[in-house]
């Protein structure tokens, strides 16, 4: 590899290896065009009554692909070429394994999630022998398609990453003014949704820092007329919120002002922020057409600023995962010699403190991290504890267990941990209503509403289930609960595999469409106070119901629209931590845990392909795929590092690098950036 395309000339091919290719290509361009429906037309064809499942499933591929025979035949020539080309980019079979991996998890969870978004089920995938035949025959040509193309992507990422320039010197003035005017050009975003925008959470969060009586605190174990606030909202958001709330009430009796700043507040941070990744990657050699490029698509990207100005703590979370990635990044790439630096250490502990504070399970990102900072950087054992285990301390034995009871912030239910269960539970319900046991469903009706799971479950949305534990229930009920569930597992296990598929598909699947922001300050807890409510403005009236048919309609464009899709973001991810095993660079998964953890949260969400929960990676992709384009470099002297295995890139900027081989490889031995 070494970052330089190496091919030979096709030449000639055998007869054999020709039919190869154009079999392969046939069966590609047959697994694009066939269709999974199990519409009785195409399952149980009357003419082929009787006929095996394999001789049907031949018939039907025969008349699939001459109904449309000129895309067919466009499609299988496509494939041919790609086939014929694979040869010359001398995958390794290291790489051909990891493409492998990429394009049968890819191709499955697409047709998984055109079969759950159609049918509520796996039907289109599992049925009769001749829905499994087909299904087995799409994914196979599918599998291969997405597999070739991601060796094609690892040959264009050593290609682009196969020059580099001399690292730059920081300029604190082009900085800010690059800052600028990216956030200049969001403020139309903020003009336009002025006071600015924000999710129902955040009003309750809201009226909990002012102590206004809400509902939602019925659903926490600790309940009582001195407790006005729960930590199923981050306490420290919902201060951050009341802070500005209050700010807002001093100016104009309401909150409407306070909203305004903290968004303005934000929106410049943020700008400051995704600027700032860039240049410190040109700082650490990326070359400047890539930075002005990514400096140009954080300007324009609509999502950023729409996001920027949207009063939320995904979007508190996922900013703090972009920094805290950043850090761990410069960590890795200096063998860990910028932890000898007091500032740099008090930097990572402050980021890694905010990941845990601004999101309930950002504490395990910052775990895991510590982790693996520890077994990464054994000679500074004491300053990655100080930098990353520390703060894990400091949240769960500080923040939650003495500074919450104290100021009487009550924690979150149990029905956020055990929400997947439930789901399990009411698709099991749903399914097999006859099968449940009066015991099972006894211990059932002790925690949760059983008699009405079946008009309670929502299979894309967890909240209607959960939302009824009982949360007085005492943990020999949960125990039972625990139990009966268990049992159920036993005899119908693929009701639970469903329920969960069901769950998180939208977050995997490319067409599943899901609304793309908040287009007002979404009032929860305000309708009920007056001084909590922000009032749109004329202005607004006016923007938000083209907004709403905008918004939607990106999604549907041509070729960008993907990148509007909550479903693309994993496998983005999923592709950065291939490369990453294909280079070796394994100290490089330490950069890429806060977005693999984030990938994770998507399969326990309770929403099935919500942008909230996208957040962190919206936000840390464009810097993740920029430290994939970095030159790799020759090792430096050995400094007595962390015993990660990877050459480092000089501990400071501005580090000389080796002289390009003329190639387009490095004179070094592989390794990161």
């Amino acid at each position: 590899m070494n970052g330089k395309i190496e091919r030979r000339p096709a030449g000639r091919r055998s007869g054999w290896g020709i039919l190869a290719c154009a079999v392969l290509a046939v069966l590609i361009a047959e697994s694009m065009l066939c269709t999974l429906s199990i519409d009785a037309h195409y399952v149980a064809d009357e003419s082929l009554a009787g006929r095996s499942g394999l001789f049907r499933l031949m018939i039907y591929t025969i008349r699939s692909f001459s109904v449309d025979a000129g895309i067919g035949l466009c499609g299988a020539l496509a494939a041919f070429v790609m086939l014929w080309h694979l040869p010359g980019l001398q995958a390794a079979f290291r790489e051909k394994c990891l493409a492998g991996c990429f394009g049968v998890l890819f191709s499955l969870m697409q047709m998984l999630g055109w079969s759950y978004d159609t049918y509520g089920s796996w039907d289109a995938l599992l049925g009769s022998r001749f829905i499994v035949f087909r299904a087995v025959i799409v994914l196979t040509g599918r599998t291969l398609l997405f597999a070739c193309l991601t060796l094609y992507a690892f040959r264009l990422l050593d290609r682009l990453s196969a020059g580099g320039e001399e690292a730059d010197s920081f300029s604190l003035r082009r900085f800010f003014l690059a800052a600028g005017l990216v956030a200049l050009c969001w403020l139309p975003y903020y003009i336009l949704f002025f006071p600015g925008l924000g999710n129902p959470d955040t009003s309750m969060q809201i009226a909990w820092a002012l102590h206004y009586p809400t509902d939602w605190l019925r659903y926490s174990p600790v309940q009582g007329p001195e407790i006005h606030a729960t930590n199923h909202h981050p306490y420290f958001t919902t201060v951050l919120y009341g802070l500005f709330a209050k700010v807002g009430m001093l100016l104009d009796g309401n909150i409407f002002y306070g909203v305004a700043l903290y968004c303005l507040c934000q929106m410049l941070v943020m700008a400051l922020a995704l600027t700032g990744v860039w240049f410190y990657l040109q700082r650490v050699g990326l070359p400047r057409r890539y930075c002005r490029r990514g400096l140009i698509f954080t300007a324009l990207f609509p999502l950023f600023p729409l996001y920027a100005i949207t009063m939320l703590k995904d979007t508190l979370f996922g900013l703090a995962c972009l920094v805290f990635s950043a850090l761990l990044f410069e960590t890795v790439r200096t063998r860990g010699e910028q932890l000898k630096k007091n500032w740099f250490c008090g930097a990572l502990l402050a980021s890694a403190l905010l990941v845990a504070l601004t999101k309930n399970q950002g504490v395990y990102f910052v775990a895991a991290a510590a982790a693996g900072g520890l077994i990464l950087f054994r000679r500074f054992r004491l300053r990655t504890a100080a930098a990353l285990v520390l703060p894990v301390l400091l949240f769960q034995f500080v923040w939650l267990q003495v500074l919450l009871p104290a100021w009487n912030v009550a924690p979150g239910g149990r029905q956020e941990m055990l929400g997947p269960l439930f789901q399990q539970t009411a698709r099991y319900v749903v399914m097999y209503p006859e099968d449940v046991t009066e015991e099972e469903a006894d211990a059932i009706r002790a925690v949760i509403d059983y008699d009405h799971l079946a008009e309670l479950y929502n299979p894309t949305l967890s909240d209607d289930v959960k939302f009824t534990f009982d949360q007085h229930a005492t943990d020999e009920e949960v125990s039972a609960y625990l139990g009966a569930w268990w049992q159920m597992f036993l005899r119908h296990p693929d009701a639970y595999l469903q329920a969960t598929l069901h769950n998180i598909y939208g977050g995997f699947y490319l067409e599943h469409q899901t609304a793309l922001s908040y287009t007002d300050f979404d009032n929860r807890e305000g309708t009920f106070y007056q001084e909590l409510f922000v009032e749109k403005t004329s202005w607004l009236e006016h923007v938000q119901p083209i907004a709403r048919i905008l918004l939607p309609a990106v999604q549907h464009l041509p070729g960008i629209g993907i990148l509007f899709c909550v479903g693309f973001y994993p496998w983005v991810i999923l592709f950065a931590f291939l490369d990453t095993l294909r280079r070796r660079q394994y100290g490089q998964i330490l950069a890429l845990l806060p977005a693999i953890l984030s990938v994770a949260v998507l399969v326990v969400s309770p929403v099935s392909g919500s942008y909230r929960y996208a957040m962190p990676m919206v936000f840390m992709i464009p810097f993740l795929l920029g430290a994939r384009l970095l030159p790799r470099q020759a090792p430096a002297a050995e400094t007595g590092g962390s015993g990660t295995g990877l050459p480092a890139s000089g501990a400071s900027a501005g580090a000389g690098k080796p002289k390009p081989d003329p190639r387009g490889g490095d004179t070094g031995k592989e390794g990161p950036a």
